[in-house]
């Protein structure tokens, strides 16, 4: 009994000292900013936990190397049953070490993907590129936390049902938003084809109270140069569904 009790209060100080090395050295690195940047820390706060990225890694790395000592405390007074119990917990924990890396290689990829995301959007001029972002960083922190539980040899295969259901219904009503959103674009754009069939820029025309040379046939719209240099923009479906006289 005394030499288990050595074993723990000696696992107790090792434990707790590579818990302040680690620690020290994880924010020295920059881990506890790596983590923030990832939105992992902002991820604690809203589950209440008071605790940064430093903290639950050396916790955990700490946690494993004190039940190591329980465990071989265990074992010389004789606490088969309970050393098996211990040995179970302390198999754990490496898969949990697992499950952590995965959880922040995927906040990683997500928030690259966010940017990138956002980005493209911006220099395409799409101005709700900030919520697309937010969904895909989304899709891709939900499919972490799936594999990361996978880790824990735990079933989620109803989860990635789940999970599987809800991204394809969430690229179903994306596609059909924007096949509706584009359907007058796309009549634009059919008509603009015809356009450049049946008339040529430079072309003289007239129709309705519009009257000037053509001087572009876009893909959507079309100028044409009206009196005193004005150029006036009309949509090709108005050209194509009106009476145009070419002079």
């Amino acid at each position: 009994m005394i030499v288990a009790i050595l074993f723990l209060l000696v696992g107790w100080f090792i434990s707790n000292l590579i818990k302040r090395l680690l620690n020290k050295f994880l924010i020295k690195i920059g881990f506890n900013t790596f983590v923030d940047k990832l939105g992992l820390d902002q991820l604690l706060q809203k589950m209440d936990l008071k605790v940064s990225g430093s903290q639950v890694v050396a916790g955990i790395i700490s946690t494993f190397i004190l039940l190591i000592f329980l465990l071989a405390a265990l074992d010389i007074v004789g606490l088969k049953m309970l050393s098996g119990l211990i040995d179970t917990l302390t198999l754990f924990l490496p898969k949990l070490l697992a499950a952590l890396a995965v959880l922040l290689s995927g906040f990683f990829v997500a928030q690259i993907v966010f940017n990138g995301v956002k980005i493209a959007a911006k220099n395409t001029g799409v101005d709700y590129g900030r919520s697309v972002a937010e969904v895909c960083r989304g899709i891709i922190i939900v499919i972490t936390m799936s594999l990361s539980i996978t880790q824990l040899d735990i079933d989620v295969s109803l989860l990635n049902n789940i999970i599987s259901v809800i991204i394809a219904s969430v690229g179903l009503a994306a596609a059909i938003s924007l096949g509706i959103g584009t359907k007058s674009m796309a009549q634009e754009i059919v008509a603009g084809v015809y356009l450049r069939e049946m008339y040529q820029v430079g072309d003289n025309i007239e129709v309705n109270d519009i009257k000037g040379a053509l001087v572009a046939i876009g893909s959507v719209a079309s100028k044409v140069m009206a009196e005193e240099e004005a150029i006036v923009t009309v949509p090709n479906t108005f050209l194509l569904a009106n009476k145009v006289t070419k002079k």
